[in-house]
């Protein structure tokens, strides 16, 4: 007997059909109705099983798809945390870099600072000498002129030449027409005198004798004015302003010492005079 081909539900019809049909005389037509029927369950059942067998393969294709996603997700996610830990570790390092050379400005700012403090104290001690600091806090200076011409003179005799000087020029500035401006600028002179100045004392004097020629100071400003080109090796000049103080004001206190202070300045050995 030749095989029967073509798909399973089919050959199985057929090679019963086949096998029944010698017997298609003798088999009644119920039991033939049964048996197709039982043909027809078992290819339900077939059909049924392939589609069952195509959702199960369906659903395991899906899930593998969903494992290969969550796989590449989690490849993803490891590759985005190694590329996390990378730039941490970049910013750490940026972060003790900038750490180091916020030190290193730190320490630079405060030899800066350092530098800085001992500038202005310098400048402060030559602007003390130069008599142009604050020797006191304005508000402290007396708003009496008689008082505060007191006050540079206790200066003066505490030796505090520049706080003398600030005070009697603080005098002259505020009153130059005041009867005490010639004295206030004479404690100048004098205070430029006692720190080595005489030439600076000198000029300081001849803008006292100008301005305050009649000035009770006048006296007392010549016999300083001696002693400063005295000082200058100036021993022509000083006996010069002697016999000038001598003259014109021989009876004040000042005019009274003038004659044994030009004896002294005429003794003095050549080597201490320049003219």
């Amino acid at each position: 007997m030749t095989p029967v081909r073509g798909p399973l539900p089919v050959r199985l019809g057929l090679t019963l059909a086949l096998a029944l049909a010698p017997l298609a005389g003798c088999v009644s037509s119920g039991r033939f109705a049964a048996m197709e029927g039982r043909v027809r369950s078992l290819e339900t059942n077939d059909q049924q099983r392939r589609a069952q067998l195509n959702e199960a393969v369906e659903r395991a294709t899906a899930q593998v798809r969903t494992l290969n996603e969550q796989l590449e997700q989690a490849r993803t996610q490891t590759r985005n945390t190694a590329d996390l830990g990378a730039r941490m570790e970049s910013f750490e390092e940026r972060i003790r870099g900038l750490t180091g050379t916020l030190e290193e400005l730190r320490h630079s700012l405060d030899e800066g600072s350092q530098a800085r403090t001992q500038v202005a104290t310098r400048v402060e001690a030559v602007e003390r000498r130069l008599g142009i600091a604050p020797m006191v806090d304005p508000s402290q200076v007396p708003a009496e002129n008689p008082a505060l011409l007191t006050l540079a003179r206790q200066a003066f005799d505490a030796r505090d030449y520049p706080r003398a000087r600030f005070l009697a020029q603080a005098l002259v500035t505020r009153a130059a027409t005041d009867p005490l401006a010639d004295d206030a600028v004479l404690l100048v002179a004098r205070a430029q005198l006692a720190e080595n100045r005489a030439a600076t004392a000198v000029q300081e004097l001849n803008r006292l004798m100008q301005a305050y020629p009649a000035g009770d100071a006048v006296p007392d400003a010549l016999a300083t004015l001696a002693e400063a080109f005295t000082n200058l090796r100036m021993c022509t000049q000083a006996q010069r302003t002697l016999r000038l103080l001598i003259e014109r004001h021989g009876r004040t206190p000042a005019g009274a010492q003038a004659p044994t202070r030009l004896e002294a300045v005429r003794r003095l050995p050549r080597e201490a005079c320049s003219e």
